[in-house]
């Protein structure tokens, strides 16, 4: 974690802790400049079109196949966020029923 992304952090879990989020909109949060975002020619945004197209098949295809390994009861089809969770508690159990401590 750079210092920025610890920095935000440490602001995040202080701010959530506080009793009134108020406090919140008046503290003044360091973030580096902001690029001057540039601009796309037609073929050079249809370009980043594939590519980001690209980019969502390999990870769908990637979710998709991390649901065939998890032990499910029921075959529904998992969230992301369900599928990620649901991966991590199995590794968790899987590492306990090893003997490795994960620490």
């Amino acid at each position: 974690m750079n210092n920025e992304e610890e920095f935000l952090y440490n602001n995040i879990l202080s701010s959530s802790s506080s009793s009134s989020s108020s406090t919140l909109a008046h503290q003044q949060i360091q973030v580096s400049p902001t690029r001057k975002k540039r601009k796309l020619n037609g073929q050079q945004r249809d370009e980043a079109t594939v590519r980001e197209k690209n980019r969502m098949l390999k990870l769908n295809k990637a979710y998709h196949q991390l649901r065939l390994v998890l032990p499910v009861e029921n075959k529904c089809k998992l969230s992301r966020i369900e599928t990620l969770r649901t991966a991590v508690n199995y590794i968790y159990v899987l590492n306990q029923l090893l003997g490795v401590d994960t620490n």
